[in-house]
């Protein structure tokens, strides 16, 4: 039993761990049941198997070099790779081919756990500062490392446990503890990330302290201390309390296209091994850590309608030109399957998991599919499907603050994405980018509004564009350079102070905490309507960096309801510290966006991008407002992103916003669009008339923190429309009433049986006769 205390840092500490009960070896994920079941794949010759063997038999006659040899060398032999990146799936490969044949073909058996044995011998190598080293630094690259070598320490050990003579044994627990110890060390190497129970290099230490301690428990006198700090401290008291609050649901906020296949992996086998060795069920727990299996949702949810690219938000890093940056990494998707399947996640979910996962990888040629010992593994052949219809179509990540929704499963569909909530990466790794309240939105594989920190890095001139990012993010301050060190390529609030036509001081959202910086910025309200999406967010103001004279935005609530299939009404409340500020909305685009005629006093862009009509912005509110648009990073040729500011015309600190994306295939489509008549009550709206039907949308124009009192009234242009009221009292009765004429007059008043939802939405349509 883990008994949980308050301590000095907030996070709850441990008391000690009873002694486990163990598993024979092996004992890390291999158990009999799994031993069985690979065991009669392999039998089968299923697909999965024979990419194992054959990687099995690749290595078979070659040399293992040591750390300090040639890193790539040609097949038969073996290197280190990437700073471990290459022993890794090596190691395993041989060890899972020696455990799955042991019993049906010894001979074929003995040469792959002789290879594995090999390759451990070598990684475990001790590392000394002496002439003649062969070893690797546990502090190469602040720790980078581990996620390769310990975590092969682990399940090496283990995996090959019978095939080691004591003194092999010894080598590898006496290096694994050295590793740990120096990964733990105050002001070591990996402090920084140490520190901290969210980032890729945690991960990688998270499960490599675990699957050494208990693969080496029996001989390694150090492992009990190891069992007891990772299940108390490191699990009990930092990773579940955390994960909990900030990643129920699934995400990786560094950035799906490169760390999230390994974090999310080292955060979801560490539990499935953990069952296997000892029998304790942490994932259904009494504090449970459901992150493994909320996986599934979020991996789904999250990837474009089309399938060939993910919300591409946080660090992206340029790579190839036909699957760029963002392209779904098939090796997450088979993972997440596996460790739903291994926890008994509901079978209907399995099976659109894995219909899903098939979809993703014919979509992309099998991109980035997983290390063959884990496709091994996670995926069984002919598992059963289910329609990807049976979805819901959105969904909320609660621990990210992030929503999807669309208008259905078919890769044509429109989606959106979404996030507000605090920074929760480790601030000192820095991978989570500074985009809370934006939003990114897409038709099928054409987007309008994008996550330009992700788009930015494609080809042609990736590089460049990765450098422009991240002297965006990180750059030291400039007051003639706006474009170090701003934080600018996001689809939300910003607030300058400014010093003629120079910068004062730099401008933009920070990593900010909930822990450290007590940041309130979450979505308050989420809500799926069927023909709506309604969500929420409060307290983004919370993550603007403050300027010398206070905070730069002491104000800002952003709502969006999705009206499907294809428009989204944006209403943004903000207000900044100074009437001095120069304030604006950012909205960026894929290519250059073309002004077009609408109403006195509001402004229309359409954008096509690739030959194809991407959709249309309307502003509405503030009336009249300024838009100026320009490329955001003018080094890029051809240019990639542009980016639209939209300004009030008067420095209000105080003012209210509302656009309109209209994603329809064709400019001919997009709705009309006129603000509504308010003429009772402080509420704001929008009226928007199409060919495929017509929607009114009523705000409240009171504070974030009120709801509409009292009855309110509007007039619109006659027509049979859709409307949706947002920012009432939760569950209260209404009247509609409605007046014909050379308009339609709606009043709403309170009491009555037309209920408001459970987060304040009243949904009710009005006959083109003008009547309810």
């Amino acid at each position: 039993m883990i008994i949980a205390l308050m301590g000095m840092t907030g996070l709850p500490v441990a008391a000690s761990a009873a002694a486990p009960t163990l598993a024979p070896h092996p004992r890390l994920i291999l158990d009999s049941a799994t031993l069985t079941n690979l065991r009669a794949r392999a039998a089968a010759n299923v697909a999965q198997w024979q990419s194992l063997k054959a990687t099995c038999d690749s290595y078979i006659g070659g040399t293992v070099n040591y750390p300090t040899g040639n890193t790539y060398p040609n097949l038969p032999n073996v290197g280190q790779g990437y700073e471990g990146s290459s022993y890794l799936p090596a190691l395993m490969a041989e060890s899972m081919c020696y455990q799955v044949l042991k019993t049906s073909n010894p001979t074929a058996a003995a040469q792959y756990g002789a290879k594995g044995v090999d390759i451990l011998m070598k990684m475990s190598t001790p590392y000394t500062t002496q002439s003649g080293n062969q070893g690797e630094s546990p502090c190469v690259d602040d720790g980078y490392v581990i996620r390769f070598y310990g975590v092969g320490f682990g399940l090496g050990y283990d995996w090959l446990y019978e095939l080691l003579t004591p003194a092999q044994r010894t080598q590898v627990y006496t290096t694994a503890n050295q590793w740990i110890a120096t990964w733990q060390a105050s002001g070591g190497c990996a402090d920084f990330e140490y520190a901290h129970p969210q980032s890729n290099y945690y991960a990688g230490f998270f499960h490599a302290q675990v699957a050494i301690a208990l693969a080496t428990y029996d001989e390694n006198s150090t492992a009990a201390s190891q069992w007891n700090d990772w299940l108390t401290n490191q699990f009990g008291a930092r990773v579940q309390p955390y994960y909990a609050k900030h990643l129920t649901g699934g995400g990786w906020p560094e950035g799906f296209a490169n760390y999230a296949p390994y974090g999310v992996l080292n955060m979801s086998l560490p539990m499935r091994e953990v069952k296997t060795a000892t029998g304790m069920d942490l994932v259904n727990g009494s504090a449970p850590y459901s992150y493994p299996v909320d996986m599934a949702n979020y991996a789904m949810h999250f990837t474009w309608p089309s399938l060939t690219y993910f919300d591409d938000r946080d660090t992206n890093h340029s790579g190839s030109t036909t699957q760029p940056p963002g392209t779904p990494n098939l090796s997450i998707y088979q993972q997440v399957l596996g460790e739903m399947t291994y926890w008994n996640a509901p079978a209907a979910q399995i099976n659109a998991f894995n219909q899903f996962r098939m979809s993703i990888s014919n979509t992309n040629a099998q991109y980035g599919q997983a290390d063959p010992w884990v496709g091994f593994l996670e995926v069984s052949p002919g598992a059963p499907v289910a329609p990807l219809s049976t979805l819901p179509t959105s969904y909320f990540a609660q621990g990210m603050g992030a929503v999807a929704a669309r208008s259905d499963w078919t890769t044509g569909a429109t989606w959106m994405s979404f996030r507000a909530g605090p920074y929760i990466n480790n601030p000192a790794q820095g991978e989570e980018y500074f985009d809370q309240g934006s939003l990114a939105l897409v038709r099928g594989a054409t987007p309008l509004l994008i996550n330009a920190t992700g788009w930015a890095v494609h080809n042609p001139q990736g590089t460049t564009g990765e450098n422009d990012v991240y002297t965006d993010n990180y750059g030291n301050f400039s007051a003639s350079n706006i474009g170090s060190g701003n934080r600018r390529p996001y689809n939300i609030f910003y607030v300058r102070h400014m010093n003629g036509s120079q910068l004062a001081e730099q401008f933009g959202q920070g990593a900010y905490t909930s822990e450290s910086n007590g940041v309130r910025t979450q979505v308050t309200a989420y809500e799926d309507g069927s023909d709506y999406v309604f969500v929420q967010a409060r307290w983004l103001n919370d993550m603007y960096r403050n300027f010398s004279a206070g905070p730069a935005v002491t104000g800002w609530t952003r709502e969006i309801v999705y009206l499907r299939p294809n428009r989204f009404v944006v209403y943004d409340r903000t207000t900044t510290g100074s009437a001095s500020y120069d304030q604006y909305m950012a909205w960026h685009f894929p290519a250059s966006p073309v002004s077009s005629t609408t109403a006195a006093g509001l402004n229309r862009l359409d954008v096509t991008y690739g030959g194809q009509y991407a959709g249309a912005l309307t502003t509405v509110l503030p009336a009249a407002a300024q838009v100026s648009t320009a490329t955001i990073y003018p080094d890029l040729s051809p240019a990639k992103v542009w980016e639209s500011q939209v300004r009030p015309n008067n420095t209000n600190v105080t003012q209210q916003w509302l656009a309109v994306f209209d994603l329809s295939s064709s400019a001919s489509q997009v709705a009309t669009v006129q603000p509504a008549l308010i003429t009772l009550g402080n509420v704001v709206g929008v009226q928007l008339f199409a060919s495929d039907g017509n929607a009114v949308l009523i705000n409240n124009g009171g504070a974030a923190n009120t709801t509409i009192s009292g009855s309110f009234a509007y007039s619109v242009s006659n027509g049979a429309a859709r409307n949706i009221v947002t920012g009432l009292p939760a569950n209260t009765g209404y009247t509609v009433s409605t007046t014909a004429g050379s308009t339609c007059s709606v009043r709403v008043t309170p009491g009555g049986t037309l209920k408001s939802s459970a987060k304040g939405v009243l949904d009710f349509k009005i006959s083109s006769s003008c009547s309810l």
